[in-house]
């Protein structure tokens, strides 16, 4: 697979996980242009559940192709395991784990010539390849699955505090039940009642 020429530039890109490449054209791959890439994840069915693998999202800026001014579309590259049932797309292996890269460029790009499409992919398929096989992947994922547990912590603690307050008011309930219930007994024990 041939190798687009970039710059990688992280600063730029505010998210925690992500990054910014600058990428000029070459006489291999003639894609220019500017690109945000983010670290994402996307869910797999499985008999158990679910399960939880990389993707990456390309927010792309100026792109050109063949000096073919194409917009800011925005495109994905998804990581599936070799086990899952996705139709197959470039064989890579991300932290250990044997499957496939899947490429969508979204309905801004398949609108365009194949050998744009072509180009567009090397451009992805390699920043796609670069995020997938270092620690980013690692890293994104401890943090996604502290936030989750920490979102699971909150929620299960906000129930506790949600049964207190229902238990709370029904004794509450209960009580002025039985307040009314005696004082119903009373009016009607009440001589000349």
């Amino acid at each position: 697979m041939s190798t687009p020429s970039f710059d990688e530039e992280s600063y730029e890109n505010s998210s925690e996980h992500g990054s910014y490449y600058t990428f000029e054209p070459t006489g291999e791959v003639p894609v220019g242009g500017r690109v945000f890439v983010d670290m994402a994840e996307h869910i797999l069915p499985t008999e158990d559940g679910q399960q939880r693998r990389p993707k990456v999202v390309f927010r792309f800026l100026g792109l050109s192709v063949h000096g073919r001014w194409l917009g800011e579309p925005v495109a994905t590259a998804a990581f599936y395991p070799r086990w899952s049932d996705h139709p197959s797309g470039i064989s890579m292996l991300s932290l250990g784990e044997p499957g496939h890269l899947v490429i969508d460029l979204g309905r801004l790009l398949t609108d365009h010539p194949t050998h744009v499409q072509q180009a567009v992919e090397t451009v992805v398929g390699a920043l796609a390849h670069l995020f997938l096989t270092d620690l980013r992947v690692a890293r994104y994922r401890q943090d996604k699955c502290a936030r989750r547990c920490e979102s699971a912590s909150r929620a299960h603690e906000l129930a506790g505090i949600r049964k207190d307050v229902t238990g709370l008011r029904y004794r509450r309930a209960r009580l002025a039940a039985e307040e009314a219930d005696a004082l119903l007994a009373a009016v009607r024990t009440k001589p000349g009642s």
